[in-house]
């Protein structure tokens, strides 16, 4: 990322002049202090740029990316659009733009961004994976849309690509101990970590060797953890595509899993080579790749249910008997709210994603279960600023509900989050991309959740989760459905309060929280879709 980030300021490094030196000094500094975490010292450095070049591009995305960070996205839009509005019809600054666009959930322009970068840069993958990402948002794309669209990227930057040769003396010992190997830029605190510690602490380690691969060099006490785990740990963050393929390679890896799929920090590219005979998709990216690289994707019946989703993947489903989700609550997670309030208390609904996952439409929806259900708020997290409140409480006062019943709250730190989270009493699941770690927090902090189940399986991430709870009923088929449901556990308190009391207990009784079930689970497809590889080969088992 810093690398990324000086090289975006060396053309005010060239500019000649004293003004122009001291302005590259000072974006060089900013950069160093953006990575790091400096934030006031980022942003002291990058308006002193500015009073020196006031149209200078590079402070103003830098600028814009600093209010990324601090998800004030409102004003990150502000700079970027100055920056354009200097810059000229340039791919990078169309793509920051589309980036705060999404994060205010304002899809279509993020959409034209996204798109207008991708034109300018036609031969960049990334810019090309930025539209794959905004379309998951979309509330309006098919499942056959988003198809061709992923086999239309994977077909111009992946399948094009040269692939190593695997010598066939690889396969032939069905039984032996098989390394698996993890690709991922999320070894730390993110969301995908609630799911990766069983991969590493419950695994069989006589047979199987585990190697890591970190792709981006954020690091905390979680990546520390996960190292000590792994039996041989990679840091490849600046490795080339063909550097990370021939290491892969050497390492002979039986099986490479990728964590991360076509997202930032990915590294596709890297692994359309074929550097491992197994290649499988999972957890970071809930569909398809459209790439022939995937050999499969793990997912479960519940998300991606047999006859149905198949058809929409060019890899093929490895569906796991119970759960594709196996939570490892952190520890430090608080015990469930202890409910005081009476029967006539208002019931307060919460919705916990990122603003990125909400659209008019599904806030629509929501401004008419809060007129069901009468007395009852909302509360809704990550709002940046007071512009984007403002849309959010567009549909609302389209359907006559009071602003007040709208509670707004800035991005939070994880332990303020937890707290608040407790006190709501049903969460709310955005479709079609559905919640998967945060509506396992809910659960374990006992805020039943409310999901839709939809096409594909990001959008039934919900349906997965709450079925392997044994919650079934909190999964809708229409809106109609989810106002139901919703508006149900609010009539019914007695019910309401006997479901938050037992949703932990219910949760570690679940295929969700059996960690060693699990691995036992993947360790055996694991060892299954290495047979069928060698039987491919001549080498039965």
């Amino acid at each position: 990322m810093l690398r990324t980030l000086l090289r975006s300021v060396r053309p005010a490094l060239r500019r000649a002049g004293g003004d122009g030196a001291r302005v590259g000094e000072l974006l060089a500094r900013a950069s160093a202090a953006l990575e790091d975490g400096r934030y006031a010292d980022a942003e002291a450095a990058l308006l002193e740029a500015r009073a020196l070049d006031p149209g200078g591009t590079d402070a103003l995305s830098l600028l814009g990316k600093l209010y990324m960070r601090r998800t004030q996205f409102d004003a990150a839009l502000e700079y970027f659009d100055e920056a354009h509005a200097h810059g000229g019809d340039r791919a990078p600054l169309h793509a920051n733009r589309a980036g705060a666009l999404l994060a205010l959930g304002r899809y279509a322009e993020a959409l034209a961004a996204a798109r207008r970068a991708a034109a300018l840069e036609p031969d960049s993958f990334v810019r090309a994976a930025d539209v794959l990402f905004v379309l998951h948002q979309d509330p309006g794309v098919t499942p056959a849309e988003m198809l061709s669209a992923h086999q239309g990227v994977a077909a111009r930057f992946l399948d094009c690509l040269p692939q190593l040769s695997i010598p066939r003396s690889r396969f032939d010992d069905p039984g032996r101990r098989l390394r698996i190997g993890y690709v991922s830029g999320d070894f730390r605190d993110h969301a995908v970590a609630f799911f990766i510690e069983p991969l590493l602490a419950q695994r069989d380690r006589a047979a199987f060797e585990v190697h890591c691969y970190q792709t981006m060099r954020k690091a905390d006490a979680r990546t520390a953890r996960w190292r000590a785990l792994a039996d041989a740990w990679h840091d490849v963050t600046d490795a080339s595509d063909d550097a990370l393929a021939q290491a892969i390679f050497d390492h002979r890896i039986d099986i490479l899993v990728d964590l991360a799929g076509l997202t930032r920090g990915g590294r596709t590219p890297a692994l359309a080579r074929r550097p491992a005979p197994v290649q499988v998709s999972y957890l970071g990216y809930l569909g398809t790749t459209g790439s022939r690289a995937f050999d499969y994707r793990i997912t479960d019946a519940l998300a991606d249910p047999p006859g149905e989703s198949d058809r929409w993947h060019s890899e093929r489903l490895l569906r796991m008997p119970r759960t594709q989700w196996c939570f490892a609550p952190w520890d430090g997670m608080p015990a469930p709210a202890e409910r005081a309030g009476g029967a006539d208390a208002p019931i307060v609904f919460g919705s916990f994603n990122r603003l990125t996952k909400l659209h008019p439409p599904l806030l629509g929806l929501w401004a008419r279960l809060l007129q069901r259900v009468p007395g009852s708020v909302l509360w809704m997290l990550d709002v940046p600023s007071d512009e984007a409140r403002a849309a959010l409480l567009a549909p609302f006062r389209a359907a006559g509900v009071a602003e007040s019943r709208i509670v707004t709250f800035p991005r939070q730190l994880r332990a303020d989050y937890w707290e608040t989270v407790r006190g709501a009493d049903v969460a709310l699941d955005p479709f079609p991309y559905n919640g998967g770690a945060t509506t396992c927090e809910c659960l374990w902090l006992g805020v039943p959740v409310v999901t839709k189940a939809g096409a594909l399986g990001f959008a039934r991430s919900g349906a997965s989760i709450l079925g392997n709870a044994g919650l079934p009923e909190l999964v809708a088929a229409s809106d109609a459905q989810y106002l139901d449901v919703a508006a149900g556990l609010a009539a019914d308190r007695p019910r309401l309060r006997a479901l938050q009391r037992g949703l932990r207990e219910r949760l570690r009784a679940s295929p969700l929280l059996d960690a060693a079930g699990f691995m036992r689970e993947l360790e055996a497809a694991y060892r299954d879709i290495w047979r069928r590889a060698c039987a491919a080969q001549g080498r039965p088992g």
